[in-house]
C-alpha cells in the first residue's frame, strides 16, 4: 500500500487576508523543518480554515492532524503569531485547541460498518 505523500502545514501560515501560503513566513528552525515533512498542503488549508475561518474540517484532514501530532501542530500555530497578526492569540490557541481535541476524538471512533 502506499504511504500518503505529507508535505509541511503551509495553510496555518495562510496570509489573513486570504492570499496563497507562502513559505516566507516560515521560519527555518529546525523544529518547522522537520514538521512541513510531514504534512500536506491539502490537510494545511483545511486546518487553517478550521482555525481562522471557522470552516468545517474533513476526517482525512484530521486523521493527517493527529499523526502529525501535537508537538508539530503547536509548532505551526507558535509560528504563525509570531509572522502573522492573525487576531486575538487567545481566541485563535483555542481554536487550534479545539481543532486537535476535535480530530482526536473523531480519529478514536471507529468508522460506521456496512450492512451488506
Amino acid at each position: 500500500m502506499a504511504g500518503v505523500n505529507m508535505f509541511p502545514i503551509v495553510v496555518i501560515f495562510l496570509v489573513v487576508s486570504g492570499t496563497l501560503p507562502t513559505w516566507a513566513h516560515l521560519d527555518d528552525s529546525p523544529a518547522v523543518v522537520e514538521c512541513k515533512k510531514h504534512f500536506s498542503i491539502k490537510y494545511a488549508f483545511d486546518v487553517y480554515n478550521y482555525i481562522f475561518k471557522g470552516k468545517k474540517i474533513g476526517d482525512g484532514s484530521c486523521r493527517a492532524l493527529v499523526a502529525l501530532g501535537r508537538p508539530c501542530h503547536n509548532v505551526f500555530v507558535n509560528n504563525t503569531f509570531t509572522y502573522e497578526h492573525t487576531g486575538n492569540r487567545t481566541t485563535i490557541q483555542a481554536r487550534a485547541d479545539r481543532v486537535f481535541n476535535h480530530c482526536v476524538i473523531v480519529n478514536s471512533i471507529p468508522p460506521p460498518s456496512s450492512l451488506s
